[in-house]
Order: C-alpha cells, then sequence, then structure tokens
C-alpha cells in the first residue's frame, strides 16, 4: 500500500482532471507504491509520483508507462493523454528542443533511481594493450556516433568493418570505453562470432540484455518480438552502451537496432553489412608501416625493436601489417626474451637465421604457410579466424580465392598483391561482372580488401598463404555451368 496523495490543486483544468484519472486507476490497481511501479514502468519513482501531482501534464512516455504499470490500457490512455493535451493547449508536437530537454532530465532521474536498486552492467572485454594508430579514424567515429547540436539528427548505430585480423575488435572497445563515459547506465556487449558461446539470434540476445538490466525474468516476455520490443524501449530510455562484436549477417541484429536519443550502438563485422540502411560505417585499413613497428614496440619493448629495426621491418611485411598477425608474432617472440631479435624472426617465419620471407616457388610458398601455422598462442590462432571465414564461401568463391593466390602478379612494397577483376575474370575464363560479385563476397567474408584504384582488390600475405594450404577448390567439381553456379552460390551463402 502507497502513501497518501497530496491534495490536488483545486482547478478544474484538463491537467488536473487528467492527474485525477491516473490516481483512480493505481488506487484500482490497489495503490501499489511508487517505487514498485517503478520496476515495472522503468521510469523513477519521482517520475512517476510528479505524474499523478497535477501541476503538468506529464509527457505521454510518462504517462503511458504510469498507466501500464497500474494494469491500464495503453491505447486508451494515450487517447486520453491527447484529449488532457489538446484541451491544455498542448497538441503534445513540442519542439525537437524542448523535447531533447524533457528526455534528458527524465532519463536523469530514472537512472538515479535504477542506479540505486541494480548496479549497471559494465560487460565489456578489458582492453589488452593501449590502441596503436587510427587516430583519425576514431575521430571520425565519434563524429559518427554523435547527434547533431540541434536535436534533429540521432546517434545512429555505427558499422565497424574490415578484414579478418584487421583490428575491429580492438578499435571498437577503445570508441566504447570513451563513449561509455558519458552513459552511466550501463555497457552491454555480445560477442556474436560462430566460435563464441550464447545466443546467436536478435530474441536471444535482447532476452540476455534485458536479464543485464534488472528486467526479472517473469517480466520478459516469451513472443521474440515484444522481447525485442521492450529492449528498444529500454534503449530509447535510458543512456546505454550497446556492442554486438563479431557479426555475421544482418539479419541477425537488424531488430535489435533504434537510432535512441542518448544510448550508442556500436557493431563489428567483417562483412560492410550493406543490407542495414540508416546507419553509420567506417572501414579499417592495416596498418602502416611506422604504426606496426609502435605496435611490436609495445609487445617486445622500445629498446629490444630500436637496437634489432631490421629484424622487426622483416616480421611486419611478412604479416602484411596485420594488427593481429603482428600481434600473436610479437607475443610468442617476448615469451623468449633469451633470444636474439633477429633469431626468433627468422625461426618464426621459418626461412633460416636471415633468410627471405615469400619468395616464389615451392620452397618459397611453403615458408608462408609454415609462418601461418605458428601464429598461435594459447587458444588463439590466425588461421582459426581464417578458417571460419573460408568455411561459408561456396566452391566458386573458393576457386576465385585460390586463382587470386596463386596469380603470378607480385606482390607491392607492402607485401600485398593487388589484381584488377578483369585480369581475375580472364584466369577462371569468366565474364568480368560475376568474377566482380565473388570478389564482392569475398570481401565481405574478411579475406580480401580494396586497393586505391577502382576495381582492384588488395590479398593479404596471410591471407594468400591460408588459400595455397587449402585443398584445390577445383577437386570439388562445382557446376559446369556459370549461371547454375551463381545460383546455388547465392541460395547457400549467409547474407
Amino acid at each position: 500500500m502507497g502513501r497518501l496523495e497530496r491534495p490536488l490543486a483545486p482547478d478544474a483544468g484538463p491537467v488536473t482532471a487528467f492527474a485525477r484519472e491516473l490516481r483512480r486507476l493505481r488506487t484500482a490497481a490497489g495503490s501499489p507504491g511508487y517505487r514498485d511501479m517503478a520496476t515495472r514502468a522503468m521510469f523513477s519513482a519521482s517520475v512517476l509520483s510528479d505524474a499523478a501531482a497535477g501541476y503538468r501534464l506529464p509527457t505521454l512516455q510518462v504517462a503511458l508507462a504510469f498507466a501500464e504499470a497500474c494494469g491500464g490500457d495503453r491505447a486508451s490512455w494515450e487517447r486520453r493523454w491527447h484529449e488532457a493535451a489538446r484541451a491544455d493547449g498542448d497538441d503534445g508536437s513540442a519542439r525537437p528542443a524542448v523535447k531533447a530537454v524533457q528526455q534528458h532530465q527524465e532519463n536523469e532521474l530514472r537512472a538515479a533511481d535504477v542506479r540505486a536498486v541494480l548496479p549497471p552492467p559494465s560487460q565489456l572485454p578489458m582492453e589488452a594493450h593501449p590502441l596503436v594508430g587510427r587516430r583519425e579514424l576514431l575521430q571520425r567515429a565519434r563524429a559518427l556516433t554523435a547527434p547533431s547540436p540541434d536535436g534533429q539528427r540521432l546517434a545512429a548505430p555505427l558499422v565497424i568493418s574490415g578484414q579478418v585480423g584487421v583490428g575491429k575488435t580492438a578499435f571498437a572497445l577503445r570508441l566504447a570505453h570513451e563513449l561509455a563515459v558519458n552513459l552511466p547506465d550501463g555497457q552491454l556487449y555480445a560477442n556474436l562470432d560462430p566460435a563464441a558461446d550464447g545466443r546467436k539470434d536478435a530474441a536471444g540476445i535482447a532476452g540476455g540484455f534485458l536479464e543485464a538490466l534488472g528486467i526479472p525474468t517473469d517480466r520478459i516476455p516469451n513472443d521474440p518480438g515484444q522481447r525485442i520490443g521492450l529492449y528498444r524501449s529500454l534503449l530509447n530510455r535510458r543512456r546505454l552502451l550497446v556492442v554486438l562484436d563479431g557479426v555475421q549477417h544482418e539479419r541477425q541484429i537488424r531488430e535489435l537496432l533504434v537510432a535512441a536519443p542518448e544510448s550508442r550502438v556500436i557493431i563489428t563485422s567483417r562483412s560492410r553489412l550493406l543490407g542495414l540502411d540508416g546507419i553509420g560505417r567506417i572501414r579499417l585499413p592495416a596498418l602502416d608501416r611506422d604504426e606496426s613497428m609502435e605496435l611490436l614496440a609495445q609487445l617486445l619493448g622500445g629498446d629490444r625493436v630500436g637496437d634489432e629495426p631490421r629484424a622487426c621491418l622483416r616480421l611486419a611485411d611478412a604479416c602484411g601489417d596485420l594488427p593481429l598477425a603482428l600481434n600473436l608474432a610479437g607475443r610468442r617472440i617476448a615469451a623468449r626474451p633469451e633470444w636474439m631479435l633477429q633469431d626468433s624472426v627468422s625461426e618464426l617465419l621459418g626461412d633460416g637465421p636471415g633468410g627471405p620471407v615469400g619468395h616464389q616457388g615451392r620452397d618459397g610458398q611453403r615458408a608462408p604457410g609454415r609462418f601461418l601455422a605458428r601464429l598461435q598462442i594459447g587458444d588463439d590462432a590466425l588461421s582459426t579466424r581464417l578458417d571460419s571465414a573460408y568455411r561459408l564461401l561456396t566452391p566458386w568463391a573458393r576457386l576465385m580465392l585460390r586463382q587470386f593466390a596463386g596469380s603470378d602478379n607480385p606482390p607491392s612494397v607492402d607485401n600485398v598483391v593487388y589484381e584488377s577483376a578483369d585480369a581475375l575474370a580472364m584466369l577462371v575464363e569468366r565474364s568480368a561482372q560475376p568474377v566482380e560479385d565473388l570478389l564482392e563476397r569475398l570481401l565481405d567474408a574478411g579475406l580480401l580488401d580494396h586497393s586505391d584504384l577502382p576495381g582492384q582488390y588488395g590479398l593479404t600475405p596471410m591471407a594468400r598463404a591460408y588459400a595455397l594450404t587449402q585443398p584445390d577448390p577445383t577437386e570439388e567439381d562445382p557446376a559446369p555451368a556459370p549461371a547454375a553456379a551463381r545460383g546455388q552460390a547465392h541460395a547457400r551463402q549467409p547474407r
């Protein structure tokens, strides 16, 4: 039983009448306490109490939350609120700036009340090392995740894409930890990579997030649509940070996305997720050579790198400046500090002390494969990540990757092999358009990247070495008719 209400204002205006109706609804529900109502309405007790005080008309959002907490019909109370707003001279369409201020004040009160009962979720993984480079991209990401100053444009979700091992998660976590400072209602994180445990569909992800936000299990809807709707409502009412890491395809998260007033959503994926509309996008490239050296200095020590820079340059070249490859190689070398750095690098590359890496010919092609196999620390291996991407490819896409890897085109100065769609079409004796479609699928699988030239693609030494270690796809005997093969590939390819 709640405490007695203060008497309503003596006037009989529409605001007072609406407050009286809210009080009658609460009485009919057994006069629950405002704190009990707050756990159901997800608004603070003080906000709900003010709604029935009669001093001013509550916002529609607060009024509906009050009514639903007392078992009222949402549609009926929405109609009553609009009638009261019209009678009070307010059509309910406040100016954007006024609405933003009202929403911010309500969020402040609600957040304080919720934090007093439950600690906010803090699910972000730790950052293993300070992020190397990416300063301009971080600045751009901050701008993409910020609403417009006039409140006309809300902050849209941000997709961070890139090839396997380019550091998407590390970049997202750096950005997330920065944004979390101004989002006190909590941080939610879900790893959606196939190798990770946990729920994978939108309803399952939403259910896990609702539990983390303190929603009682019996209050989480069983219906997937209603569960996702409740999650979106909370995202709209609170100041939350959400990180969806390793997304495989658009339908996995499409229903979870919302441009909320004060929440932020960050997504990482190998794919560009072009099927999602109304979102921001950033694609991460490999590091430049100076950034690779900075990363190795973090892992091995600045003095050690400074004493033997040529060995580190050889290692960065062999890794194609890929952050994950450099990280695994650096940690493996750091575990043997008694070795000379030059000898450690030569042993790791598998080419003998001071020998060359990645030359053409049978022995040269084996060396990158041996190096790739050594890029493993504990349960983390670059080959495992590449394998997870490769398994999702159709036979035609695998054939295209193998032909690209076996190209006679020499690597560029950054040890990346570049080839045009037209040249690759000649290798597989197909027209350029279906070949370009296959290359775009390989790009969204995280195994290729665009070059600076239109119609040209790049294959890193790590992805190239992996492709050359796989069985010849021609033994899989893809369908002889190109059109039929493309139709089958489209049917099997995850989106």
